[in-house]
């Protein structure tokens, strides 16, 4: 085993363990320059919220080692004179035209590790079995470099873009922050108007949906919208030696039970929903390819049984419900005068946020129980997969990875690509790395890693995503 030393040495990584070939291609420069380069990259513990001279020394590892980029492309800190701390990025290539610019997105920050639930070290940057290792190796440093890799590599080759290319790195994606807010005021303020994002969201995973027989590209079209609603139960409190009924913790029981055991939003087979059961027809067989190829038909069965099979089904097919956090007495035996518990809200296309909360804010009366709405968003607005944006995005993974099949993707979880959906009309989710269960698996959780390949392989992809946008 190679491992690199500590985050404040950027040492380059050395491959010494790596076979001659792996997966098809020869050990070779390109291998090693990728490696060493994203090695770096993870050596940055980029925290979300960590202080700003964490980000200051990723950027200054990014200047060394894209030195085409920054000596290129215009350089702005959108946010910076709102607040000193922002550390969000935006570059601009100039292309021959400025009439249907691009955005290609990213995040620099990371969520926190902790070292000793992890093989290697999170922010080593080790090279192991082909694969860099390390937090941020797959959310999403590995987007940020495919996407700032190509756009270097085109300079090389001379390659100058139809179109202007903006390439966003936000700061503080993982606690929702105002890195993406900022980079989208900004395009408001000069007056920019692009007609394709790219940021991450699905990728190439195996195994996508049960019984999937090929790898499947999920491009996500859509963001399910989301809120945290704290339901707080009041009482005199008093001494646990006398206790009377229907306590804080009781009433929060029987109200936790009941959203537990009952089907409170109605759920329906959505647009995104059926172009996501059709696409992953094509990698199915048997009963599961017929029944899905044809979902409009079978919505009824599918929105009944589904959700009853697991809980994908549920996540697919409407809006979803799920206490998360609670708080009451600080001893054992006092009984509270107030007890409470947040529960996480995800809305399903079609479902209004104020129509659900509506519906609990009634549900909570009967416990006797206080809501409160921490925060709240909308889903987010669908993309046209019938659109020349979203094709070319298609058709250049179809080059790329003829082998696999692709899909339209209803997103489940949240990106900075909502920010940026606001001024673009086609907003698209999805880095074209190859994930295999353990790399998925292992977003936010230990053993982080991505394959070196797949970094090859998705530099290689944007390259042709940008060079042949007309």
């Amino acid at each position: 085993m190679t491992k690199v030393k500590s985050a404040i040495d950027f040492t380059p990584v050395r491959a010494y363990n790596v076979p001659i070939s792996f997966l098809g291609v020869n050990m070779s420069n390109q291998f090693e320059k990728y490696s060493n380069t994203f090695a770096k990259m993870i050596q940055c513990p980029t925290v979300s919220s960590s202080g700003a001279e964490y980000f200051d020394k990723f950027q200054q590892v990014l200047k060394e080692e894209f030195p085409l980029v920054f000596s290129n492309l215009e350089v702005f800190y959108p946010g910076k004179d709102k607040d000193s701390e922002s550390r969000a990025i935006l570059l601009k290539w100039k292309g021959k035209s400025d009439r249907r610019p691009m955005v290609l997105m990213a995040h620099q920050d990371v969520v926190p590790a902790s070292p000793e639930t992890w093989k290697y070290d999170p922010y080593g940057g080790t090279l192991e079995d082909g694969k860099i290792w390390g937090r941020g190796a797959m959310d999403c440093k590995n987007t940020l470099f495919i996407t700032i890799n190509a756009v270097e590599e085109l300079i090389a080759e001379g390659f100058v873009p139809e179109h202007d290319v903006y390439l966003s790195y936000s700061d503080c994606e993982e606690n929702s922050g105002m890195g993406a807010p900022y980079a989208v005021q900004w395009f408001k303020d000069h007056d920019v108007h692009p007609v394709v994002a790219v940021d991450e969201g699905g990728a190439i995973v195996e195994n996508a949906f049960p019984g999937m027989k090929m790898p499947f590209a999920m491009v996500g079209i859509m963001e399910k919208g989301y809120a945290d609603v704290r339901f707080t139960a009041h009482s005199k409190g008093g001494h646990s030696s006398s206790p009377p009924n229907n306590t804080p913790l009781a009433r929060l029981g029987a109200f936790i039970d009941y959203c537990e055991t009952h089907v409170l939003f109605k759920r329906s087979m959505s647009k995104p929903a059926l172009q996501m059961l059709k696409g992953v027809s094509t990698g199915l067989g048997g009963p599961l390819k017929f029944i899905t190829k044809h979902a409009k038909g079978f919505a009824p069965l599918i929105v009944k049984a589904l959700p009853m099979i697991t809980p994908f089904g549920k996540a697919l097919l409407g809006t979803t419900m799920v206490f998360t956090m609670a708080q009451s007495s600080d001893a054992p035996n006092v009984i509270p005068q107030s007890a409470s518990v947040v529960a996480n809200l995800r809305f399903g296309p079609g479902d209004k946020s104020a129509d659900c909360i509506a519906k609990l804010t009634d549900l909570a009366k009967k416990y006797d129980l206080e809501v409160e709405v921490l925060t709240c968003r909308e889903h987010s607005a669908f993309v046209d997969t019938e659109c020349d944006e979203y094709k070319h995005f298609v058709d250049t993974m179809r080059e790329c990875f003829p082998e696999i099949g692709i899909s339209p993707y209803l997103m489940f979880g949240g990106t900075d690509c909502r920010h940026m959906q606001t001024i673009v009309p086609c907003a698209i989710r999805c880095t074209p790395c190859r994930l295999n269960p353990q790399q998925l698996a292992s977003m936010h959780a230990s053993d982080e890693n991505i394959d070196v390949q797949s970094l090859i392989d998705g530099t290689a992809f944007f390259k042709k995503f940008i060079s042949n946008f007309k």
